[in-house]
């Protein structure tokens, strides 16, 4: 949930208290379908420091810190950090209140063993410049986890005119007094794989998984859905 510049107007602090039990409920696709993905790729985390960038509610930090990893969580919203300080009370958690299209400077180089980037790439319109950070503070042989989402679903569920068209968009999740609008960059596969080729990494891995036996059992309807398209891009990443 990190901010470029040119995409403020979603600002998280502004929608915390209606986005973290939104993002928290057992029936989000979050919790249904990107989460459980996730923790099914990574690697054992036990005893290793863990980038969180762009943690929002803190899922993944809460995920690190019980493996007994260290934990530096990033993100550009004050109130989505204070939420996740008073979940965890750990002193192998560090938290940073950080735009991350500006980088990492306060990071080490070669420092950390994994980075998570959950769900939080399309806030930004550029990327080259938070990937060249990301390469630069991982330790070698250190992976990156990636999810995004999927251009494909955007074209499908934003109507756009153009599947290559590359822009901001406005979209409102969840339903009812409990609807907010969201603000992101909507753009093809092609042009969200590139930073990725250009850059250092070595690309290990790009999914488009199928939904859980679990997704299916709490929510058939949103299970069916998934099935028939994607929703999210997963991206493993390796120096």
């Amino acid at each position: 949930m990190i901010m470029d510049k040119l995409a403020d107007k979603t600002n998280y602090d502004k929608i915390a208290a209606i986005y973290i039990p939104h993002a928290d409920n057992k029936l989000s696709w979050n919790n249904l379908y990107e989460r459980p993905y996730m923790i099914s790729i990574f690697d054992d985390f036990t005893n290793k420091k863990i980038l969180d960038a762009g943690c929002g509610t803190g899922f993944y930090s809460q995920y690190a810190i019980d493996k007994n990893a260290e934990v530096i969580a990033v993100d550009a919203s004050e109130k989505m950090l204070n939420h996740l300080g008073k979940t965890i009370a750990s002193p192998k958690l560090e938290m940073y209140k950080a735009d991350l299209a500006d980088g990492l400077s306060f990071i080490a180089s070669d420092s950390v063993d994994y980075i998570i980037c959950s769900l939080a790439l399309h806030y930004l319109e550029n990327w080259e410049t938070i990937i060249s950070e990301f390469y630069r503070v991982i330790k070698k042989t250190g992976k990156l986890y990636v999810s995004t989402h999927h251009p494909f679903a955007d074209y499908l569920i934003l109507n756009k005119k153009s599947y290559f068209d590359k822009y901001l968009v406005k979209d409102k999740w969840g339903s009812g007094k409990n609807s907010f609008n969201v603000f992101f960059y909507t753009r093809s596969l092609s042009d969200l794989l590139k930073p990725f080729i250009h850059s250092a990494f070595h690309i290990l891995s790009i999914n488009e998984p199928l939904p859980t036996t679990e997704c299916k059992r709490l929510a058939p309807k949103i299970f069916k859905s998934l099935t028939k398209q994607p929703a999210f891009l997963f991206i493993v990443l390796e120096k």
